[in-house]
């Protein structure tokens, strides 16, 4: 069966955590537990939230513990959040996104802050892995978001220009990530957590994407 030509961006790379899967209730929490149990400070899940743009779950911990992380500790975080993975759902829309993105002939990635080891355990448990075949995580990009080398990695794992790529994100660390990488930026407001912002593309609902990209299946 002949697919109907590409109209919009070659690819399109998405955000995980409050684009993609409604963690943003989840994650922190995991966050704040571990840290408890570690010995550190009674922090409270916004207090993360505002804090873990710094760099991958070593360095926010790290932050956190006033201390350097051992691979125990990193098994702690990974024991909580193993507990919680079971609650994690995508948003409602966000698998149909992607199921007409590909029919429309783009090429799908990620491009997430998480560690690897808990990403592949949402995308598993949530049925993503099957939907976005190029993944990139937060311990394995030099620089965290804003920098754009972690959307860079995934465009040449993709195989697309970053000019033809639009990157979808909750956080203002996303779109200025997609912005510093010379990508579209597209505001994903569907996550309660989400704050405004000024760019031009703000989707309210996983649906409004194919709209904001003039994405055409056919």
């Amino acid at each position: 069966m002949n697919r109907p030509p590409r109209v919009g961006p070659a690819a399109v790379v998405f955000d995980l955590d409050g684009t993609l899967v409604d963690t943003m209730t989840i994650a922190p929490t995991v966050y704040a537990d571990t840290i408890r149990a570690l010995g550190g400070p009674d922090v409270s899940p916004a207090t993360v939230v505002a804090t873990w743009h710094i760099g991958a779950t070593p360095v926010v911990l790290a932050h956190f513990l006033q201390r350097p992380v051992t691979a125990p500790d990193i098994e702690c975080f990974h024991r909580h959040f193993e507990a919680v993975v079971a609650d994690v759902r995508p948003f409602p829309g966000v698998l149909d996104l992607a199921d007409e993105l590909h029919r429309a002939g783009c090429r799908l990635g990620i491009f997430t802050a998480a560690p690897r080891r808990s990403t592949a355990l949402v995308l598993a448990h949530t049925g993503l892995d099957r939907l976005f075949p190029v993944v990139v995580c937060g311990d394995e990009v030099p620089a965290p978001k804003p920098a754009p080398d972690g959307l860079w990695l995934a465009c040449r794992r993709l195989g697309v220009d970053v000019a033809e790529t639009a990157y979808v994100g909750d956080a203002a660390v996303d779109l200025a990530c997609a912005e510093a990488a010379g990508a579209l930026a597209v505001h994903a407001r569907w996550c309660d957590t989400s704050p405004a912002s000024d760019v031009p593309a703000v989707a309210h609902r996983p649906a409004q994407v194919l709209d904001l990209l003039a994405v055409t299946t056919g």
